[in-house]
């Protein structure tokens, strides 16, 4: 195995199995703003073999703040090849395809054969259709949110709770407000990015995660909340 993950393998949680499982794991992640770029980062680092980069925006000054895969270069450029280029440069092992587009529907085919999808989006009608196409799929996923200095990570996998169990409407979805109001931290989504990267590695070598945490890093605050499958739900339930 390589020297570039030989602190990493000394990691008992991983070792020379689990890095195994990441080479041949596949992650789609949607949202290439301030969480996708640090999950990406990480997952990149980590030697994920395949990442699906799906993001349709571009480039803007205000993104440099947090968005960590961005220089004054990628200004006016798609998301998705600014980041692949800078996954490639940092890991040139790794196979990274770039796609310039928006989810759809749920019938999308830009999350099949995937093993793991990461929600970095910033609305809640993307959730959503990941949530639905991911639970008719069988896949794993794992929702961020970040604004203000709060955030969430939740790991939604087969056979348990869904974000629908969670967040029943949009109203819902979007109690906690968002960033064009809130304004955000770059710590906030450092960590919160760095969250779901260690969730994703988790989920692909068959680690149990920890469900759903909330958090605010200006306050100190970390809680887990648990989280159970809604049998009324209209995606999981029955």
């Amino acid at each position: 195995m390589e020297e570039r993950y030989s602190k990493q393998i000394a990691f008992r949680g991983i070792g020379e199995h689990g890095q195994r499982v990441l080479r041949e794991s596949r992650v789609a992640i949607v949202g290439l703003g301030a969480l996708g770029t640090a999950a990406a980062d990480r997952l990149c680092r980590a030697g994920v073999g395949y990442m699906r980069l799906i993001d349709d925006d571009a480039v803007e000054l205000s993104n440099l703040q947090r968005q960590s895969l961005y220089t004054e270069t990628d200004i006016g450029k798609p998301k998705a090849e600014s980041s692949a280029t800078r996954l490639g440069e940092t890991n040139s092992k790794i196979k990274v395809e770039p796609i310039k587009a928006r989810l759809a529907n749920t019938n999308d085919p830009m999350l099949s054969g995937i093993d793991l999808v990461l929600d970095c989006t910033d609305n809640a009608a993307a959730r959503y259709i990941i949530n639905e196409t991911c639970h008719r799929l069988g896949i794993p996923w794992i929702h961020g949110a970040a604004a203000g200095s709060g955030g969430a990570v939740f790991a939604i996998v087969p056979g348990g709770a869904c974000f629908r169990c969670l967040y029943p409407d949009v109203d819902a979805a979007s109690a906690g407000g968002c960033a064009a109001t809130l304004g955000m931290l770059n710590s906030l989504t450092a960590v919160v990015g760095a969250l779901e990267a260690s969730e994703a590695l988790k989920i692909l070598i068959g680690v149990p995660t920890f469900g759903l945490l909330m958090l605010d890093i200006w306050n100190g605050a970390f809680e887990h909340v648990d989280i159970h499958r809604d049998p009324d739900c209209p995606v999981c339930g029955g």
